[in-house]
């Protein structure tokens, strides 16, 4: 069972260095599990927009180029920086102020894919069980 506390614990290791807030997102931009500070109030609207503006791509993208689909979304907005990821069905987005480099935030998106794969492994082995 998905339990949004341990992915709440897991998203806040991510927000050090600029990061305000980490997010787990369904296809459908509902919110998941969120770690963040209050400063970035409007994490609901950042979702939904994170996801739609994904789907928009991956889906033009997939027909545009025959290839495996969008790994990674960067985006630079006024009042910050938005990095989203894909991990099985469910998508990790990350919003940090304008000073945080991409690189940076790529390499927490990496980082936090991997320990969601992990946890949805053993989460899909406990239910086998």
């Amino acid at each position: 069972m998905l339990k949004p506390k341990v992915f709440a614990e897991m998203l806040s290791q991510a927000n050090t260095g600029g990061v305000m807030s980490s997010m787990l997102l369904n296809n459908e931009g509902s919110l998941l599990a969120y770690s963040g500070s209050d400063v970035h109030k409007d994490k609901m609207i950042t979702a939904a927009v994170s996801s739609n503006i994904w789907s928009a791509y991956e889906k033009g993208g997939k027909m545009a180029f025959h290839n495996e689909g969008l790994q990674y979304m960067f985006m630079d907005c006024q009042e910050g920086k938005v990095a989203v990821t894909k991990v099985s069905a469910a998508l990790i987005c990350i919003y940090a102020e304008e000073t945080v480099g991409f690189g940076l935030l790529k390499l927490k998106l990496d980082t936090l894919a991997e320990h969601t794969k992990r946890t949805f492994i053993s989460i899909n082995e406990s239910m086998i069980n």
